[in-house]
């Protein structure tokens, strides 16, 4: 049984209620057709073991156990065998990954194809992509003849990857890891840590998530184990002069010196600089009043916050210029993200999809913060960092909808200043609770006014070149008007698709296999036609490299960096084959 299965097996276990095929294809990122031949194969599975699976169609799919004790028996046998040899080929790649990681000496190769049962071809093939996963951190695989393989690089790079390719599939549970008993510390070692850590931040009055908490003590423990390894970072690239003045450096002496005494070990002063560069990179700030944590910034910070902020309410037509909270709360998070960054720690977001999937306008907002973070501050910022910003965007946002829970409205009449007082005040009688009605004007003096209004309210059409939300309505104001203007007010209207997709931008069963491919397509359809600039592709490859926009379920939603079009519009394909083995959608 394949890990996809097993996946499937988990969804409809405990399940009282039927889910449908396209329900797991969502699930799942597959489609629904491979959902309906996995269904098959795990039916035949279970029967023999105590169980099958009842489907209609347009009911679904539930589990129905008929033997509880063998069924039972087999589930314990499937939990026990994943702890044992790994059989698929990507769960082979993580052990190879692991193994190499944490071991000091080199491995035969021999040895590996007989613990995993594989052949030597197919143990070549999943080296390739260990060394993929390995390039990422610099590290590589040095071959010796007669020793085997072992991993080489910079002893940073390989705590950073240790941290990020183990400790990062339970990074909410680092004591629970299942390679702290076997291969790495002891559960009772971590915990120890963890205690000396909690106590010295309560100590010391600084207050961590519980994310950067987990973090700090992952990274102690693995310099715990490198240590006892003869493993050391080296202090070449590191600002000592900076680093022995800091407060976080008192910490850091006193935490270890504690763990030396608990663990039986000797941090030598390089790996307490290493642990002083993880505190400065840690969100780290007393309980003082926001505004006197953003009055200790240094200069640089301030001025990269504000045209941060500025450039996020300019690309997005937001006002956020004027906030002050979040002014101080990126600048609070960002002084220890350039810590991290220069000193090369790394940082875990375990929420990244949640917010792409949820908040895809603050993501948008945090691309375009980290684009000013790297022009300004010389540093590359990776999906997880813009993940962090985008929920103090997030955050502004929601605020910005509390402080403005009514649209502004702009009335445009032409009858007179006798029938637009008598709109003015019908509108304020029905609508004082969500419009601001700021004044009426006539059509000619539209555009006077257009820029300080959310919405608008006219008795007449308005030019086709006006894109703000309006309604049309009678100067009478009967209820048909005013159900029209509810619908607009409450985005209640059914007809965005047709407001927004020509048939005309629509390319079915296209033969394009890179997303590359894809947008280079779509972006000279688009240019072709006059709607966007020359340079609109360029500008969505450069927004593809800062975060893709591949946020799952198979869709991806390509856009330029910055805005290449005076109109709003959809462009969508449909690929005659996966990238990934299923269907992809681009829009």
């Amino acid at each position: 049984m394949n890990k996809r299965i097993q996946t499937l097996l988990k969804q409809l276990i405990g399940r009282k209620e039927a889910v449908t095929s396209k329900q797991l294809a969502s699930m799942l990122f597959v489609s629904s057709r491979t959902i309906r031949n996995d269904i098959k194969i795990l039916d035949q599975t279970l029967q023999q073991n105590g169980a099958n699976i009842l489907g209609s169609r347009g009911y679904g799919y539930r589990l129905q156990v008929f033997n509880d004790e063998k069924f039972k028996t087999f589930i314990e046998g499937l939990m026990f065998d994943q702890d044992r040899v790994p059989v698929e080929p990507e769960d082979r790649v993580k052990f190879l990954v692991d193994k190499f990681l944490l071991s000091t000496n080199y491995l035969k190769i021999e040895d590996i194809t007989e613990e995993l049962f594989v052949s030597r071809s197919t143990l070549q093939n999943d080296l390739r992509d260990v060394k993929v996963i390995l390039n990422k951190y610099g590290l590589h695989l040095d071959k010796r003849p007669n020793y085997g393989l072992k991993i080489t690089g910079d002893e940073k790079d390989i705590r950073f990857a240790i941290s990020e390719e183990i400790y990062k599939r339970d990074f909410a549970k680092p004591t629970q890891n299942k390679y702290s008993e076997s291969m790495f510390l002891s559960t009772e070692q971590i915990d120890i840590i963890h205690q000396i850590v909690l106590s010295h931040m309560r100590e010391t009055d600084i207050n961590l998530s519980d994310i950067a908490l987990s973090n700090l003590v992952i990274h102690i423990a693995i310099a715990c184990k490198r240590i006892e390894q003869d493993h050391y970072v080296s202090s070449n690239s590191i600002s000592i002069n900076e680093i022995i003045d800091s407060t976080e450096y008192s910490i850091a002496i006193q935490l270890l010196k504690e763990v030396e005494k608990e663990l039986d070990l000797s941090f030598p002063d390089e790996e307490i600089y290493y642990v002083t560069m993880h505190l400065l990179g840690t969100k780290i700030f007393s309980s003082q009043h926001w505004q006197a944590v953003t009055s200790q910034m240094d200069a640089s910070i301030v001025e990269t916050v504000r045209l941060m902020i500025q450039q996020v309410s300019h690309h997005l037509k937001l006002d956020l210029e004027n906030d002050h909270e979040l002014f101080a709360g990126i600048a609070v998070h960002l002084k220890p993200t350039i810590h991290r960054y220069r000193y090369g720690m790394n940082i875990r977001n375990p929420i990244l999809d949640a917010i792409k999937e949820n908040y895809p306008l603050a993501f948008e907002a945090g691309v375009i913060a980290g684009k000013v973070i790297e022009d300004h501050q010389n540093i590359t910022v990776n999906e997880n960092e813009i993940g962090y910003l985008a929920l103090h965007f997030g955050a502004a946002m929601e605020r910005t909808k509390l402080d403005n829970k009514r649209k502004k409205c702009l009335i445009v009449c032409t009858t007179g200043i006798g029938s637009s007082q008598l709109l003015l005040y019908k509108l304020r009688t029905n609508f004082s609770n969500k419009l601001d009605i700021i004044r009426t004007t006539e059509l000619h003096n539209l555009n006077l006014y257009i820029d300080e209004v959310d919405f608008i309210i006219s008795t007449v059409p308005l030019p086709s070149d006006i894109h703000m939300p309006h309604v049309v309505v009678s100067t009478i104001l009967g209820e048909q008007d005013i159900h029209s203007i509810e619908q607009h007010i409450d985005n209640k209207r059914n007809n965005v698709v047709e407001k927004y997709l020509e048939s005309s931008n629509i390319f079915m069963n296209q033969p394009l296999t890179s997303p590359t491919e894809v947008i280079q397509f779509l972006g000279e359809q688009l240019i072709d036609k006059g709607i966007v600039r020359s340079n609109f592709i360029e500008s969505v490859l450069e927004r593809e490299r800062a975060a893709p926009t591949s946020y799952g379920n198979l869709v991806a939603i390509p856009h330029p960096l910055e805005p290449q079009s005076n109109q709003t519009f959809w462009s969508f394909c449909i690929l005659n084959e996966p990238f990934n083995g299923e269907k992809t959608q681009f829009k």
